[in-house]
């Protein structure tokens, strides 16, 4: 045995997570949505919230993928439930852009939600109201 092992230290599933967020998010700001698809999923099945919110919104909006807009908004609750911010102002961003399926309510509860823990964009946002009379 030497004095050095430059054995590989096995990676957590929470560093791969990251890395294969990092990747997919490297991707997505050069503009390949396509390639960046496998490596932000994979990063969301290992339970990335923020590449579940990234996925969600792909899904939702059909880029790098085919559009799913149930199965997106099935991920971005469950990224909410696990603590993501960028999720809960993410369907205030999604009612203020037409999307149907979520609704004034949902929207500024979801909103609040960022706002109260200090998500600047989340606080400017619901300054501005919800038409939830309806």
């Amino acid at each position: 045995m030497g004095l050095f092992r430059f054995g590989k230290k096995k990676q957590s599933s929470e560093e791969q997570a990251d890395m294969l967020y990092i990747e997919g998010m490297t991707l997505i700001e050069s503009g390949y949505w396509d390639t960046a698809f496998n490596p932000i999923q994979k990063a969301a099945e290992l339970g990335h919230v923020g590449a579940m919110g990234q996925l969600a919104m792909m899904y939702i909006f059909g880029k790098g993928c085919d559009e799913d807009r149930n199965k997106g908004i099935e991920l971005l609750r469950k990224s909410v439930e696990l603590g993501n911010l960028y999720s809960c102002f993410a369907f205030a961003v999604l009612y203020d852009n037409g999307i149907e399926e979520i609704t004034a309510e949902e929207a500024k509860t979801m909103c609040k939600m960022a706002a109260d823990a200090g998500w600047p964009d989340a606080i400017k946002r619901l300054e501005k109201g919800f038409d939830t009379e309806g």
